[in-house]
C-alpha cells in the first residue's frame, strides 16, 4: 500500500488548480508520458459520470484544434482533467495563469542580453514559444487576464487565417500551426472570485464552445477512500457535502473535501477541521457550513477514527 507521502502528493497533483491571485508566470510543459489506463488517467483517479461527458467534449475540441472556454469554480478538477486529455492526444501542453496588472511581455517575449559584448536579441515569452511549436495552451484564469492580452489572442482564436504578429520584434506575421489550439479555464465572475471580469461579445464568439463546469469532475468517493481507506468515514463527509451544495454559496470544491479528508485522518475533530479548512474560505457563510457539520459529525466515533487512521498509514 502507498504511503501516505506518495498518496499526498498524488491528491494534491489531481486536486489543485492555480490558487486565486498568483502573481507569477510559471509555465510549466507536458510531453505526453504513458497514461495508465485508456483515459489518460492515472489509475488512482476515476472520472465521475459528468466529468467523463466532459473529457470527451473537451478531446473533441482539442482533436479539432478548437478553442475552447471552462468556466467553473475553483477546485473542481479543470487544470489536471485538460493535462490529461493532452497525455491521451500525446501533445504537448504549456500553462500558464493570468492576474490582474500582469506584464504580458512574459508571454509575448523581449529583448534580452545575450551575456556576450552588451549584445540583445529576441527572445519568445511562453506564448509566442506555444504558438510556434502548435501546443495545446492552457491559459488559466482567462477572466482576469489584461485586455490587451486578449485583444492579441484574437488572431490565434480565429477559426481562419490564424496570425501572431510579434511587433515588438520588428515581425509582423508569424506562422502558426494547425495544432496550435487555446484552451482558457476561468471562475465564474462575481460569487467571491475578486478580480474577475465579464467576456464581451468579441471574446466570447471566437470560442467554438463553452462548458460550464458545475460539478465535480472527479468520481469523489474513489478519491477520498484513496486518502482515507474507510467507507464509513467517506460516506459521511459526502453526506455533508451534498447538504452544504444545496446552497451555491457553500458549494464545497472537490479540493475542499480532500484537506478535510486529510485533517480528519491525521486525527483533527470535525469542529475543528471545519474552523481550520472549510469555515475562512466562505466568508459569511461559515456558520452555515459549521451547522451542516454538527449534523452529520458531532457524534464521530473518534477513537474508532483514530484506528482507521493507524491501519490506513
Amino acid at each position: 500500500m502507498a504511503n501516505d507521502k506518495d498518496i499526498s502528493t498524488l491528491l494534491q497533483g489531481l486536486l489543485s488548480d492555480k490558487s486565486d491571485g498568483e502573481k507569477e508566470v510559471e509555465p510549466v510543459v507536458r510531453k505526453s508520458p504513458k497514461a495508465s489506463n485508456t483515459n489518460g488517467l492515472p489509475s488512482w483517479f476515476k472520472l465521475s459520470k459528468f466529468g467523463q461527458q466532459i473529457a470527451d467534449e473537451i478531446e473533441g475540441y482539442i482533436a479539432e484544434n478548437d478553442p475552447i472556454l471552462l468556466i467553473g469554480g475553483t477546485g473542481m478538477g479543470k487544470t489536471v482533467i485538460l493535462e490529461m486529455i493532452a497525455r491521451k492526444l500525446k501533445r504537448e501542453s504549456v500553462g500558464f495563469n493570468c492576474y490582474t496588472g500582469m506584464d504580458i511581455s512574459q508571454l509575448i517575449g523581449m529583448h534580452l542580453p545575450t551575456g556576450t559584448d552588451e549584445l540583445i536579441e529576441w527572445q519568445d515569452g511562453v506564448l509566442t514559444d506555444g504558438i510556434r511549436r502548435g501546443l495545446i495552451i492552457r491559459i488559466e484564469e482567462y477572466t482576469r487576464a489584461n485586455p490587451e492580452l486578449k485583444s492579441r489572442l484574437f488572431g490565434i482564436l480565429d477559426s481562419r487565417n490564424r496570425s501572431w504578429n510579434l511587433f515588438e520584434a520588428g515581425i509582423s506575421h508569424i506562422a502558426v500551426p494547425k495544432e496550435t489550439v487555446i484552451v482558457a479555464s476561468a471562475n465564474p465572475t462575481g460569487n467571491g472570485y475578486v478580480g474577475t471580469m465579464r467576456e464581451d461579445k468579441a471574446s466570447m464568439s471566437r470560442f467554438a464552445g463553452v462548458l460550464t463546469i458545475d460539478e465535480p469532475l472527479a468520481d469523489e468517493e474513489h478519491a477520498l477512500l484513496d486518502t482515507l481507506g474507510d467507507t464509513a468515514t467517506v460516506e459521511r463527509i459526502l453526506n455533508f457535502a451534498t447538504e452544504c451544495r444545496k446552497d451555491r454559496n457553500t458549494y464545497l470544491s472537490t479540493r475542499d473535501l480532500h484537506f478535510f479528508s486529510k485533517a480528519i485522518k491525521r486525527g483533527t475533530d470535525p469542529k475543528r477541521a471545519c474552523e481550520t479548512v472549510l469555515m475562512p474560505k466562505y466568508e459569511g457563510n461559515d456558520s452555515a457550513i459549521l451547522t451542516q457539520a454538527k449534523a452529520f459529525f458531532e457524534e464521530f466515533d473518534i477513537p474508532n477514527l483514530e484506528t482507521v487512521v493507524e491501519e490506513s498509514v
